[in-house]
Formats: C-alpha cells, sequence, structure tokens
C-alpha cells in the first residue's frame, strides 16, 4: 500500500533522514567515545578501527531499517506513527543485536541503547513533520464515491464533476466500467493523468486503506469477489508459530501452573473449559480455556481476573501444538455460529481458508461480536487479514493484543 504515501516534499525527507543517520552516530559516539569524530581512529577510547567501522556500518543499517519498516508501517491502515516508529526501531535494533553477537564482533551496549532512543525520536519528529494520510489528495471520478466511503469522507477527499479540473490530485479513484463503457473525454484525461504518474486505485482499495477492512458490498465487483491468501507467507508463518511457542513454551507453562492451582482453590474442578471450534477448512476442533464460569453461567471471582487480562486464553497455545489454531488469525467460532453467518453473510467461508488465532486484526480494531450486522463488520476485518496478512502486519497485532490486554478491551469471543 505504500502508492497512498504521497510524493510531496520528497527532498526535504531525504535530507531530514539524511541527517538523522549523522546525528545517531555523533550522539552515540559522544556519549559513549567522548568524541563527535566517530569516523576517526586513536581517540579517546575508540576501540580499533575495524571493530568500530564493522559496528558504526551495522548502526547505520539498523537505522535505515528502522526508517524503512516505521514509514511502511505509517502507510499501513490504523497504525499510528508512535505505533509505527516503535515497531521499526524495535525490529530493526533486535535484530541488529542478534547479528552482532552471530559475527561476534565488538559492541557498545550503551552506544545500542542511545543510538535506538535516538532513532526514535528523531524518526517520530520525521513522521510528524512530513507524512500524513490526510495530505494526500484523492480525486473520486464520477461513480467512484461508494457509500462506505461516503460514511468516513475527509477533508482530503474531492468529487470530480469533469475531466481535466483546475487542482491537483494525488491519487486517483476509478470504478470498474465493465458494465458502463468509460466516456472518451475521461479516458482521455486517466490516461493523461497516468502518462504524469498519478496512482489509479478502486473505490475499494481506498476504502481498504482508510478502515482497515473489506468493502463486502462491492466484493462482487470484478475480482474483488477472490481472495487469495498469500500461501508463501502462511507457511513461513507456520515456523513462525513454533519459534513462538519455543520462546514462550516454559513461561506459558509456569503462568498456566500458577492459574490452575488458583482456580482449584477458588471455584474446583474442572480447571478447563472445553467447546468445539469449526477451524480451517472448516474441519472442527476442540479449543481449550481455563474455565471462568459455574455451571448455572455465573462468572468464577478468578474467572473475572482471567476475562480482564485474556489469561483464559493462554490453554490454547496446546491448540497451536497441535497445529490446530495459529497465534495470529480470524477467531475460530462455534459450529452452529458458523452455519447462521455462512447463510447470512456472503464470503463468510472465506475466513476458513487460514488456521483461526488466538488473536487476530478483528479482535484488536472490533472486539466484541453479537449480532449479524456485527459480525459482518468483523468479518471484513478478518478477510482483509486473510487478503493482506504480513510480517509486518502480524507485528502491528502483536502490538496491538499487548495494547488490548494493558486495557482491557477487545479479544473477546
Amino acid at each position: 500500500m505504500m502508492l497512498f504515501t504521497g510524493t510531496r516534499g520528497r527532498l526535504a525527507q531525504y535530507l531530514w533522514y539524511t541527517a538523522g543517520a549523522a546525528l545517531v552516530l555523533e550522539i552515540g559516539s559522544f556519549f559513549c567515545w567522548n568524541t563527535l569524530l566517530f569516523w576517526s581512529s586513536g581517540v579517546g577510547a575508540l576501540p580499533a578501527p575495524n571493530d568500530k567501522l564493522v559496528f558504526l556500518a551495522v548502526m547505520l543499517c539498523a537505522y535505515a531499517a528502522a526508517l524503512a519498516i516505521s514509514v511502511r508501517m505509517a502507510s499501513a491502515p490504523l497504525c499510528g506513527r508512535m505505533q509505527a516508529v516503535f515497531l521499526g526501531v524495535s525490529v530493526s535494533f533486535v535484530f541488529c543485536i542478534i547479528l552482532i553477537f552471530a559475527m561476534r564482533s565488538y559492541y557498545s551496549r550503551p552506544f545500542l541503547a542511545i543510538a535506538s532512543v535516538a532513532s526514535f525520536f528523531w524518526l517520530y519528529a520525521g513522521q510528524r513533520l512530513f507524512f500524513s494520510a490526510n495530505q494526500i489528495r484523492y480525486g473520486f471520478t464520477p461513480g467512484s464515491v461508494i457509500q462506505e466511503l461516503k460514511n468516513d469522507w475527509r477533508s482530503n477527499f474531492v468529487e470530480i464533476t469533469a475531466p481535466y479540473p483546475s487542482e491537483a490530485f494525488d491519487i486517483l479513484v476509478i470504478p470498474p466500467y465493465q458494465n458502463n463503457p468509460l466516456p472518451p473525454e475521461w479516458a482521455r484525461h486517466i490516461a493523461n493523468m497516468t502518462i504524469h504518474g498519478v496512482s489509479m486505485v478502486h473505490p475499494g482499495a481506498a476504502y481498504e486503506f482508510f478502515a482497515g477492512r473489506l468493502p463486502l458490498k462491492h466484493m462482487a465487483e470484478g475480482p474483488g469477489v477472490l481472495i487469495r491468501p498469500p500461501k508463501g507467507y502462511f507457511c513461513l508463518k507456520y515456523l513462525c508459530d513454533w519459534v513462538m511457542l519455543a520462546l514462550l513454551g516454559l513461561p506459558a507453562l509456569l503462568c498456566m501452573g500458577v492459574v490452575s492451582v488458583a482456580a482449584l482453590w477458588s471455584s474446583g474442578r474442572p480447571v478447563f473449559f472445553v467447546q468445539e471450534r469449526i477451524g480451517k477448512n472448516g474441519v472442527p476442533f476442540d479449543m481449550v480455556k481455563f474455565r471462568s464460569m459455574t455451571d448455572a453461567g455465573e462468572v468464577t471471582a478468578i474467572g473475572r481476573l482471567l476475562r480482564k487480562y485474556h489469561i483464559d486464553e493462554l490453554p490454547q497455545i496446546w491448540n497451536v501444538l497441535r497445529g490446530e489454531m495459529s497465534f495470529i488469525g480470524p477467531r475460530p467460532e462455534t459450529p452452529e455460529l458458523t452455519r447462521l453467518y455462512t447463510e447470512r453473510i456472503p464470503f463468510y467461508p472465506y475466513r476458513y481458508s487460514i488456521l483461526p488465532g488466538i488473536t487476530g486484526w478483528a479482535q484488536v480494531n472490533y472486539g466484541y461480536a453479537s449480532v449479524t450486522s456485527e459480525n459482518e463488520v468483523k468479518l471484513s476485518y478478518d478477510l482483509y487479514y486473510v487478503k493482506h496478512a504480513s510480517p509486518l502486519l502480524d507485528m502491528l497485532i502483536v502490538l496491538k493484543t499487548v495494547k488490548t490486554m494493558l486495557i482491557g478491551w477487545g479479544l473477546n469471543e
């Protein structure tokens, strides 16, 4: 979705971020090596020249990676500037540390800490100065304004009533013309705009970007009805689930042991609640949770605490281990609700083209849904994930999940 970032002020952005690279090295060198001449050798407490050059090169790569990731994330739907920069800096500098240890080369812990903090503030300032989705002007040609966009109309959206308008646009939104041929004057105008580098997008794509979900009522128009999950990424994601299991296995077991003892002491047996859910390709499986309610339907004392911080979902790591769930994906529904929503909501089966998850894009952006109309909205978020799943989107979901758990909203059944 990088086409939504615009092209204005590009030179100023290059100068700002280039200056930031030099500034990060200067600050780290001053506080850790007692000199601003980070390129010099034999001054102050500088390391050996070769070690210093390798370390500085890795620092520059970490800064460049943080910049690339934060810009990419800032152009993603429903991602704030601070979230984008935090993800970019965290991922790039953690990878930098792993690379340094793998190379067994020289490193300075204070330099790493100072460089990461300086990178965060400089990149965040750059996001505040140069990037805003509201600065990008969208020109809507006749027939391209769908109802979903009207409900979220913005100051940078302009309806074009005649070809060759006097004002300039960064992006031109054009509808599909299969059933309604494009008038010659509009065809010439759109061709002219394309030659001059103006991007053309479908109304549904514009809505996806601003809302972070698919416009279900317009998916039947043209190729929108076909959603093909990125199979290559989901194969990689399966491996990532196993890496997460290896990292979280012992802490999760210890936490579940403590919770099990507390649940036994508070409300007795059974500790776990098992319920049939529908998984990938419509295959049913038994999903495991900590029991939080009595047989009479009342929430137990320990159950309130488990639900508030979503600790009751921890046993689903067992379902991940069995290959029935992933850490991230659409929440699995019961067979009864699955049949109901499949009958009432078009495209509902698409959410079963991938593994269900403990958390997901719909959970962190919409939360609980109880009626069919709310589940249509939730489905639009799930289908956005099915269509656009990527490592960066998964990292954004993880960040939003942590935030959601802390404030006690969302991630409900």
